[in-house]
């Protein structure tokens, strides 16, 4: 799937669908698969080297689009290589990456790239805010979701869209998430994925 149209499938499923199935372990990629109406697309965060295509050729298969946590596949490094393999042999429609070095080395080799912050204090956040026109990555992934007015600034800022996740426990969360400007939300909270967040909101 050639970038730009794997980036173009993936915005417009996360503007229909609003919802991310974070997973963290393989046992539940099939409750994904079972509620994919709900979803947008699969954040795959388990495997390893051997483990990962199989995993992702499947949940594609399946119409998912799939955002590879690339930190978390075990015995994968993104040097040069490592982008390489993902690109050619993985093909994942995304991936999601906290480090700017692996951002700018993914980006020239035409993977789309989804950047994960953690708002782990305000100084975190004014850099963010001040930087905010220097983002390389195609999205912004905010951690936590529940810095409501945080992210409401930010994405008023921000030259590229914004999806959040992490303590995300109640479809409330999710609303509020989504009130505030992001474009959609990640959650490992299996029981979500059943709710069609669009009803809620």
């Amino acid at each position: 799937m050639a970038k730009s149209n794997a980036g173009t499938i993936l915005l417009e499923r996360l503007k229909k669908h609003k919802m991310v199935a974070a997973i963290k372990e393989p046992k539940y990629i099939e409750k994904a698969i079972k509620n994919k109406e709900h979803l947008s697309a699969v954040l795959l965060m388990t495997g390893t080297i051997l483990t990962v295509k199989r995993y992702v050729d499947f949940i594609q298969s399946e119409g998912l689009p799939v955002i590879l946590h690339v930190e978390k596949i075990g015995g994968l490094e993104m040097d040069g290589d490592g982008i390489d393999f993902v690109k050619k042999n993985v093909q994942p429609t995304a991936i999601v990456t906290t480090r700017n070095g692996i951002i700018k080395k993914a980006k020239s080799s035409g993977l789309f790239v989804i950047q994960r912050i953690f708002l782990i204090d305000t100084e975190v956040y004014h850099n963010l805010v001040k930087d905010a026109d220097q983002i390389r990555s195609d999205i912004i992934e905010i951690m936590p979701c529940r810095a409501p007015d945080f992210l409401k600034k930010f994405t008023k800022v921000s030259q590229v869209p914004v999806i959040t996740g992490g303590l995300l426990t109640l479809p409330e969360h999710a609303k509020e998430a989504i009130n505030n400007g992001a474009l959609a939300v990640t959650t490992s909270n299996s029981k979500l994925w059943e709710m069609d967040l669009n009803k809620f909101l």
